[in-house]
């Protein structure tokens, strides 16, 4: 059993406060290499894979042939739009893909609780509440400045629109529902506010 000592951040109270939580595992990390595939995961599903090179059919120009088979003492050339010639197409070049790969739930979800595990004992994870239903930037801002937290992830409920309107036009700041909550986020950001309605479900349940 660990013990631990969360902060709390009260909107309505404009103060900080602090809750004593149990965990029934120790906050050691399990598996950096899984955690390090599932960032390269993530990244990989990210890519566009829209690159491409025009083949023959799409390159634009005579069909003729450049010059006469036989008796000009060169190599025999079919067409100008050959890759040995410029403007010619691209041998072997990139053509739409996806880079995406399959990974077992089961490597995802012990990458999770690592990175979770990370934040804890770090401290670097507050629980905050009643935002409110008014779009104020200054606020959360001001909240922000005060706890010294220069980069901020805010795992919110998923029904609260002006917290994930007021942080916009926040740098480092970004608001994420927390039925997407992902090991690549977390990492990202060097703080962690998570909305104390989700906290126990989200957090603390991907810890087991």
């Amino acid at each position: 059993m660990t013990s631990l000592t969360i902060k709390t951040i009260d909107f309505s109270k404009d103060g900080a406060g602090s809750q004593k939580i149990e965990l029934a595992s120790g906050l050691e990390i399990e598996s950096a290499k899984s955690v390090a595939y599932v960032v390269r995961w993530q990244l990989a599903r990210k890519r566009a894979g829209s690159a491409k090179t025009k083949t023959m059919a799409e390159i634009s120009g005579t069909t003729a042939k450049p010059y006469k088979q036989k008796g000009t003492g060169n190599a025999r050339q079919g067409s100008k739009r050959s890759v040995q010639f410029v403007g010619g197409r691209t041998c072997h070049g990139p053509v739409p893909r996806s880079f995406d790969f399959s990974m077992p739930k089961k490597i995802v979800k012990k990458a999770l609780a690592d990175v979770l595990r990370l934040k804890l004992k770090e401290s670097k994870i507050t629980t905050f509440s009643n935002f409110g239903s008014e779009i104020k930037t200054s606020k959360i801002k001001l909240v922000l400045e005060k706890n010294k937290f220069s980069s901020t992830l805010i795992i919110h409920g998923g029904d609260n629109e002006a917290l994930v309107k007021s942080v916009k036009n926040l740098k480092n700041v970004k608001a994420l529902d927390s039925k997407a909550i992902n090991v690549y986020d977390i990492l990202s950001f060097e703080n962690i506010m998570v909305d104390s309605a989700v906290f126990e479900s989200k957090i603390l349940g991907a810890l087991v």
